[in-house]
């Protein structure tokens, strides 16, 4: 939509998406109030395009070159019939939310009775307008391919060794200086825990192996541990 924007404009055109929401039922008609509705039919769902007045106004003028904000006010017909043509454009934007279009006609529309989700376009250059986009049913996620584990293999994953060595008091903890020996029961050794990116992602015993600092994972019930 930027892109069409900035085409109809003439001037590159600043857009902030905002995340969409589902609006409590009484929020509708706030949403629609007093605002120019276009439904727009998909193969997938039909989405609205909402206009509210002011929004139009800004949009309108800035159509006819004038960038300053003028307000809610009534609309011309002839800024009216521009809008039109406007909303027709932005409408070939919208296939990924709601699918092939059934045609190219953008319907006038009364009302928003049985759409249920709702984001917004804010335009930010060069005028302030929000375009509203509300749909009647959300966008199914495509198929992608998929990968499995033995794609990942040979990935290698840096991974640091924690243990868990209990509480100490704050001013213990102070009163430590270089080669202050600090106690560890065997219990502290069987809650490691190890972690890549801030990411748990496996629990075991932490020991010495053949000279070198290991960790023996712990495996789900019925498999055996194995060391790392």
């Amino acid at each position: 939509m930027r892109e069409t924007l900035s085409s109809l404009l003439g001037t590159p055109v600043a857009v902030r998406l905002f995340e969409p929401a589902i609006p409590e039922p009484e929020a509708w008609p706030a949403i629609a109030n007093d605002a120019l509705l276009y439904r727009v039919r998909g193969s997938a769902s039909d989405a609205a395009l909402i206009l509210r007045q002011s929004d139009a106004a800004a949009l309108a003028s800035a159509l006819f070159g004038e960038l300053k904000s003028t307000g809610r006010r009534p609309l011309s017909p002839l800024e009216r019939d521009v809008l039109d043509t406007t909303a027709r454009a932005l409408a070939a934007n919208l296939a990924a939310v709601c699918g092939a279009r059934e045609g190219n006609a953008v319907e006038p529309l009364s009302g928003v009775k049985g759409f249920v989700t709702y984001f917004e376009l804010q335009l930010e250059e060069p005028i302030a307008a929000r375009i509203g986009v509300a749909l009647a049913r959300d966008p199914k996620p495509e198929p992608r391919g998929r990968i499995d584990v033995g794609h990942l293999a040979h990935v290698e994953i840096e991974a640091s060794a924690y243990i868990e060595m209990g509480e100490f008091e704050a001013a213990s903890i102070a009163r430590l200086a270089p080669g202050s020996h600090v106690p560890l029961g065997i219990a502290g050794l069987s809650r490691g825990t190890l972690r890549s990116a801030g990411v748990r992602w496996a629990r075991g015993v932490c020991g010495v192996r053949n000279g070198r600092y290991a960790i023996v994972v712990e495996m789900p019930p019925g498999k055996a541990s194995s060391p790392r």
